[in-house]
């Protein structure tokens, strides 16, 4: 998914042998699950840009990733996070999860839990676009427990050249998707409000090597994750649809640091105006759980 959705004001924990034993646990378990269940693929966080498609009913999706933040004078970031979401019917999706943390310099912070539900306005091919909205609220677990963040969106996709009718209708040449919103926060301290524009634009289109492999890019004015981030910034890489239920992500990930959070977002690093690089890896899965 990307970035992290910690504040300021937490005091660092340190990280033990037992987090690392239990994280390298949940890695091979997640592995492990590819060889059991079959089921199709869409979008996928690491990338930013939402698209107007939700998971089958009666199917579990997980979505992990992880990356390393670098800033010109500063040590290295590492960051993990993995979100579960179960299509509840053929137009609903509710997304939890947000499990993870980031580390540097020997300390760890947990990242804010997340709570979205999604839902299929409109579901069309070609130049029809499709159209979904959605909604989530953070839970801070560090920092600021006070700084409540949260967004509302509407996704816009064209899903567009499907090559073969009797194949997987979104298995098209080229999908072109528009987010439009806001993120808030809600500060529990003085009880006030704020809120701005959110705004996404990506692309995936098909590579000459094989339909296997897409190219994506994307431009977005921050992290719907992240209050403080915003334009600009910008994700390209490539997505590998390995099998029908399992993609995998490989992310160049840019913003320039403009505040303090968005510094502290970015794993503590980096001067202002300055930009800070991330090159994260995603894994996504699915599980026709109840299918």
């Amino acid at each position: 998914m990307n970035s992290c959705l910690n504040k300021m004001e937490n005091p660092s924990v340190s990280i033990g042998s037992s987090v690392v034993l239990h994280v390298a646990v949940m890695a091979i378990v997640v592995a492990a699950a590819q060889f059991i269940w079959i089921s199709n693929a869409c979008a996928v966080r690491p990338f930013v840009t939402d698209d107007a498609r939700t998971v089958y009913k009666g199917q579990l999706v997980t979505e992990s990733y992880g990356g390393i933040t670098m800033a010109q004078g500063e040590k290295p970031a590492i960051e993990a996070r993995s979100l579960q979401g179960l299509g509840i019917t053929d137009r609903l999706e509710l997304t939890a999860g947000g499990f993870g943390l980031t580390y540097r310099d020997n300390q760890a912070r947990p990242l804010d839990m997340l709570i979205q539900p999604k839902y299929v306005i409109h579901s069309s091919l070609g130049m029809i676009p499709s159209l979904s909205a959605s909604a989530a609220t953070l839970f801070p677990l560090s920092g600021n427990r006070q700084h409540w963040d949260g967004y509302v969106m509407a996704q816009l996709s064209w899903f567009l050249f499907t090559p073969d009718p009797e194949t997987d209708p979104y298995d098209n040449n080229l999908s072109i998707h528009f987010n439009l919103g806001t993120k808030y926060r809600y500060d529990a301290g003085p009880a006030t409000f704020q809120s701005k524009l959110y705004w996404a634009a990506g692309f995936e289109v098909i590579t000459p090597m094989t339909r296997e492999i897409r190219f994506l890019g994307e431009v977005f004015n921050g992290d719907p994750f992240g209050f403080e981030e915003k334009f600009p910034a910008f994700q390209t890489g490539f997505r590998w649809y390995r099998t029908p239920n399992m993609q995998l992500d490989m992310v160049l990930r840019g913003i320039r640091n403009t505040t303090e959070d968005v510094r502290f977002v970015a794993g503590g690093g980096g001067l202002p105006e300055e930009w800070n690089y991330t090159i994260q890896f995603g894994f996504r899965y699915l599980i026709d759980l109840f299918r």
